[in-house]
């Protein structure tokens, strides 16, 4: 009966925290991204012309890879990005983790359908993801 006790405990307590982190069905595969932001945050600055910018998420098992396609002007870059990292949906979050050591950002979840999900980062950075 000792050793039943510890393993019940252990049972119990892998079944409450597995199902509240997963990469779910559906999401890999290829996305589009739309990176948009409220112009009046950033009100004054000089040089910035647009609050959106495009890209791409890829999500493959663990691996997900994010472009983004920044430009002249634009207030999330100017240059293209190009990062992989791992990743998985935890409650209502997509967290991103570049290594063991180094986190990487939480989105929320806003909206999530088979085909369209969308993200928010902070208070004003939204995120559209469209599946291709």
């Amino acid at each position: 009966m000792k050793q039943i006790l510890p393993l019940l405990l252990l049972v119990i307590l892998a079944a409450c925290t597995s199902g509240s982190s997963e990469r779910p069905a559906g999401w890999d595969g290829v996305w589009k991204a739309t990176w948009e932001t409220d112009p009046a945050s950033f009100e004054g600055i000089d040089g910035i012309t647009d609050f959106t910018m495009t890209g791409q998420f890829t999500f493959d098992n663990d691996e997900l890879n994010i472009k983004a396609f920044g430009f002249e002007g634009c207030v999330f870059s100017q240059d293209t990005l190009d990062h992989s990292l791992s990743w998985k949906v935890s409650n209502d979050s997509l967290v991103t983790k570049n290594d063991e050591e180094t986190p990487g950002m939480v989105f929320l979840i806003k909206e999530k359908t088979d085909d369209r999900v969308r993200l928010q980062l902070m208070e004003d950075i939204f995120l559209t993801l469209q599946k291709k």
